[in-house]
Order: structure tokens, then C-alpha cells, then sequence
């Protein structure tokens, strides 16, 4: 019997990890000891293990990452025995073996012997053991909920995603049914659906995919019955998410209607591109004429887009929420270099053609209040974000505490102050603020090289904390 030790790193994760609960499952075929933890635990790094497992998520969690590995290395027999799996250890192998010497798996454990030569199971086709994180503290807040994928992988090459490198091979059907019944006879019921498919629209047996969601009881108007903290039967709603989003350019008419059968809640259609409005739009229309009223996406900025773009495409939803009535919520994206090892904007890579880092810090500052959602309301998002691209452009430009206290400022007269000393800028003077901005110089510059009209402006962003 050997001793097995689970390490996630401790970054924030609301999704369990699900290559480290496989692989408990794994070992516990073979009769070894699995212990599970969250991070740096005295306890666990002062016991000795046989082999320790870290799985790691994006590649800006990379101290994060490297901290982990280097907590338990001491734990093992060699260096070697600490294993590294997930997205970060795909994309920056070379980086992390150089920096800890530790074994590295890449992609997925989808075929045979990854982890004990000889052996013949397949890692990723086994049921997730859930029991393991009744061994940490930390919440997952999609712990009651089945995770799970009935399909693998995607078609597209998008520049901007990593899924190709990790999961090369489009898989088009997995067997949804077993999946689930397998974790509801291991380790009971559970109240969600929660489907990680990267491109599901693409599989050719999509229609079977929805027969296998009604089958396990997912069809539209679904509920559940748990005993709540006062030992009292409640029934809500539950619900299936396909998490990781819709490609609008796959979703025809009669994929809507199949959607519509299930009890999906929020639809996601991804919006990457202005270039897609017509054809998004096009499908918020579709989803509202089949009753889907809960909508969300994600807006990929800082990419190839212009900011322009970004307001054009938070916009189009706030519209179409009022003329359809609807409820469609937006969660902002900023790209980050696929390599990138933190999420820095002056990180080289990690601001987009169009894009600089005040632009980015601004955004920022924004979704600040809204803990990086926008939401339905109107109202609010043409305070937050302005009434159109002159306003919207002002508020990049705004320093930050501005941003954040927008109410504030507004009320003292500072916002009006700094926008008439910035209107009073000749075009030179003009070009010499907004480098300084646009670069976040505020450290290096020496206020005594700018005219008196610059250093007014300025004075804005040095005196209200900018630095």
C-alpha cells in the first residue's frame, strides 16, 4: 500500500478539482492511502508520501503553483515524485521541470500506464471521488453539483484559448448517463448539472446529448428534494449549465429548440468578436422566441478587440435585455498571454494591440462594485459605463479613485475640474498626458519637466493614491 497525497495549490477555484478526485480514484483501486489537502498544510508536508500529486489550473497562478510544489518536495523520496497535471503544467512544462524538478503530466490522463506503467486504466473515464473533499476546509461552491463532460475537446483553433494544446482530440460523445449514475450511486444525489464541454454544439450527436440530459432527470422544469438545515424536505428547481459556453456560429435553429427542452439556466453564447453582432444577435432573438430568458456570456477584451468594440458588445446586451425582455448577464474576460505567469498589465503580452494598461485598470475599477459581472439594468450601466463611446472613453481616461467613488467626485466637483483642465490641454499637451497615463509613468515622470496645464491634470491622479 502506498501513501498518496492530493495537493490543489491555494489559489480560488469554485469548480473541485476534478483530475485530482480521478486520480483518487485511481490509487484507491489499488488499495493505497488517499489524503487530500487545499495549499500548505504543516501537517501533511511533516508525514512522509510516496508520491504527491499537484494539480494546477492557469498559468498566472504560477507562484501560486511553484510554491506548492516546493512545500512538499521534502515529503517524497525524490523530486521526481511530486507530479504535476492541468493546464499550467501543460502550457509552461519546460519552466516548471527547470524551476522544480518535479514530473510533469501533460494533456489528459486519457490512455493507459500514464501513472504506474503496465497498468491498464484509463485515468479519465473513471468516476470522480468525491469523498476526498470532505478532507479540506475549503468551500467549492459547486460542490453539490455533478461535473462532468459529454464531450471532449474543440474543433477551433482560437489564438486566444489553450484547449487545443491540452485536449488535441475533438471527442463528439461521452457517455453522459453513466457518468452521472455512477456518482449518484457513489456518493448520492446531487441538486446540479454542471457540463465543462468545451464546444458541444460541434459534437454530431448533440441530440443524443439532450436525451441523456432529460434522461437523468435535467429535463425543462426539473426539481429536487433535499432535507434542509431543519431537517425539512425542500423542493427547488435544479438546473444544467453548460458552462464553458455556446458557439453562436453552431447553434441553428433546431439545436435552440433541443436546448429549450432541458432545464438549462444560465444559456451562454459566447460574443468574442463585435465582427459576430449580427449573428449573436440573431441568436438572443432565437433563445427568446423558445423561452430561454436567462442568458449570460463571456466578452473576451484585450484580445484583438478595440475598446470601442468591448462597450459595443456590453451594450448590445443591455439592449437587447429591454426589448426582448430579457435577463442577459455579461462577464468581462481580459485576456492574458497563454504563457503569461501572472496577470499583471505590465506584463509584456498581457495588453492587447488596442489596449494599454490604464484602459485595462480602469475596466477593472469598474466591474470593481459589480464583483466582475454587468448586469440587466440599464440605468447602471450607462452611469458605469457611459451613455456611448465618447463618455465610455472618458471614463478609461479617469483616474482611478474617480472610477471607484464615481458618486463622489461628482458631488465636490473634482470629475468636472479634471475634465475641464484636460479640455484646456493644447494638442502636444494633450499627447504628453495621456503617455503619462496610458503607461502608468506616475513614478517616473518628473513633475517639474511638465507645463503648468499638465501638471494640473495630473496633480488629479497623483493626489487621489493613482500610484
Amino acid at each position: 500500500m502506498r501513501n498518496i497525497l492530493l495537493i490543489e495549490p491555494a489559489y480560488k477555484s469554485k469548480y473541485p478539482p476534478l483530475g485530482l478526485m480521478k486520480i483518487a480514484a485511481y490509487h484507491k483501486r489499488l488499495n493505497d492511502r488517499v489524503v487530500f489537502a487545499k495549499g500548505c498544510v504543516p501537517e501533511k508536508r511533516s508525514q512522509r508520501w510516496d508520491r504527491v500529486y499537484v494539480s494546477s489550473l492557469f498559468t498566472y497562478y504560477w507562484n501560486e503553483t511553484i510554491k506548492a510544489i516546493k512545500y512538499y518536495q521534502n515529503s517524497v523520496p525524490r523530486r521526481s515524485d511530486v507530479i504535476v497535471g492541468g493546464v499550467l503544467a501543460t502550457l509552461l512544462r519546460n519552466d516548471l521541470v527547470s524551476e522544480t524538478g518535479a514530473k510533469v503530466i501533460l494533456g489528459l490522463l486519457d490512455t493507459p500506464g500514464v501513472l504506474d506503467a503496465g497498468n491498464k486504466t484509463v485515468i479519465d473515464n473513471l468516476t470522480p471521488d468525491y469523498s476526498i473533499l470532505n478532507e479540506s476546509n475549503y468551500d467549492y461552491e459547486l460542490q453539490n453539483c455533478y461535473i462532468a463532460y459529454a464531450t471532449r475537446g474543440c474543433p477551433n483553433e482560437c489564438k486566444f484559448c489553450a484547449v487545443h494544446q491540452i485536449e488535441p482530440e475533438f471527442k463528439g460523445y461521452l457517455p453522459l448517463r453513466r457518468q452521472i449514475q455512477q456518482i449518484e450511486e457513489l456518493y448520492g444525489d446531487k441538486r446540479n448539472l454542471i457540463l465543462l464541454d468545451n464546444n458541444v454544439l460541434a459534437s454530431e450527436k448533440f441530440k443524443d446529448i439532450i436525451k441523456d440530459i432529460k434522461a437523468l432527470g435535467f429535463a425543462k422544469g426539473a426539481t429536487y428534494s433535499h432535507r434542509n438545515k431543519s431537517e425539512r424536505i425542500t423542493t427547488v428547481h435544479r438546473y444544467i449549465d453548460f458552462n464553458q459556453g455556446l458557439d453562436s456560429r453552431l447553434l441553428s435553429e433546431e439545436k435552440m429548440a433541443l436546448l429549450s427542452e432541458i432545464a438549462i439556466r444560465p444559456i451562454r453564447i459566447a460574443f468574442d468578436n463585435i465582427s459576430l453582432r449580427k449573428l449573436y444577435i440573431e441568436k438572443i432573438r432565437l433563445a427568446a422566441k423558445y423561452g430561454l430568458s436567462h442568458l449570460s456570456n463571456y466578452i473576451l477584451y484585450n484580445f484583438k478587440d478595440h475598446p470601442n468594440d468591448f462597450y459595443d458588445r456590453l451594450r448590445i446586451n443591455l439592449d437587447l435585455n429591454e426589448e426582448l425582455g430579457l435577463h442577459i448577464f455579461s462577464f468581462p474576460m481580459r485576456y492574458v498571454d497563454l504563457k503569461s505567469k501572472n496577470r499583471l498589465t505590465s506584463t509584456p503580452g498581457n495588453i492587447g494591440k488596442h489596449w494599454n494598461m490604464k484602459y485595462l485598470r480602469a475596466i477593472q475599477c469598474v466591474l470593481i462594485r459589480t464583483r466582475g459581472l454587468v448586469g440587466t439594468k440599464l440605468e447602471y450601466f450607462l452611469k458605469a459605463f457611459g451613455n456611448d463611446h465618447e463618455e465610455f472613453n472618458k471614463i478609461l481616461l479617469m483616474p482611478e479613485s474617480y472610477i471607484i467613488n464615481r458618486f463622489k467626485h461628482e458631488e465636490d466637483g473634482s470629475t468636472e475640474l479634471w475634465w475641464s483642465q484636460v479640455c484646456n490641454l493644447s494638442s502636444l499637451e494633450y499627447e504628453v498626458f495621456q503617455n503619462i497615463v496610458k503607461n502608468h509613468l506616475f513614478k517616473t515622470i518628473n513633475i517639474n519637466d511638465l507645463t503648468k496645464k499638465v501638471r494640473k491634470v495630473i496633480s488629479h491622479y497623483l493626489n487621489k493614491e493613482e500610484n
